[in-house]
């Protein structure tokens, strides 16, 4: 619930969910359905008015969640390294320790070489993989992403979206991502979750048969066409009822 211009505003309402421990979930839904509001209270950025999170993740030293935003929110002042090392820097992590996680990170990631660029000299695609990788690297159990791809170009978009799988297959954290492209769900998410407009709730809950690694032709394929379609038909008149159409 928040305070708004005309009164109380009901962002979302009975929503459940049970996500298992080191799956990649994905949200969609219409825009302003409470879908980043839904992303923040899993990550204790936002407090429900109703309700209870219950985790049994754990971490030591760190946030048991690392966000990504769509706005990389790289630091300008930091070079890629310094970005990179950041999280585990606050978390207190010796210099000598931080700098080889940053390391690994940064070579994971494609940007072996750029360790001491600063965000202003590099790609949009480029940035934002800063921020991918300063998430994984803070060791949080969990990773909480709004949109992180949603600023780049189509081509960009896809080669991300691979090299996100490629990281993520090897560190299995539990993901959360909220998307807007029902395709990128399908290709990353284990689960996808189609909310309602606003106030959001959970429509659907469908598991992707898909398995992983995911072939290149996914997309192309008639199961994958199948099941956009199935999701698109879901959110259709969701999408219709948040712009104001009967």
């Amino acid at each position: 619930m928040f305070a708004g211009r005309t009164g109380e505003v009901l962002a979302l309402d009975d929503v459940s969910l049970e996500l298992a421990s080191g799956s990649f979930t994905c949200i969609v839904g219409p825009s302003g359905c409470g879908k980043s509001t839904l992303l923040r209270i899993l990550g204790g950025l936002e407090t429900a008015t109703l309700g209870t999170v219950t985790s049994n993740l754990t971490a030591t030293g760190v946030p048991t969640s690392a966000f990504v935003f769509q706005e990389h929110g790289v630091f300008p002042w930091f070079t890629v390294l310094d970005n990179v090392a950041f999280g585990v820097r606050m978390a207190g992590v010796r210099k000598s320790e931080r700098l080889k996680t940053a390391h690994d990170w940064i070579d994971k990631i494609g940007l072996d070489g750029f360790e001491g660029a600063y965000p202003h000299q590099l790609s949009g695609g480029m940035r934002q993989r800063i921020a991918i990788a300063r998430a994984f690297a803070t060791g949080s159990p969990s990773m909480l992403m709004d949109e992180p791809l949603g600023a780049l170009d189509a081509q960009t978009r896809m080669l991300m979206q691979e090299q996100l799988m490629h990281v993520w297959e090897s560190d299995q954290k539990t993901v959360v991502l909220v998307t807007h492209q029902i395709e990128e769900a399908l290709l990353l998410g284990d689960v996808v979750i189609v909310m309602s407009a606003r106030p959001g709730k959970v429509k659907e809950i469908i598991k992707v048969p898909f398995g992983r690694p995911r072939p290149s032709d996914l997309e192309g394929t008639p199961e994958f066409a199948q099941l956009r379609q199935h999701i698109w038909n879901a959110l259709r008149d969701e999408v219709m009822l948040s712009m104001g159409f009967s």
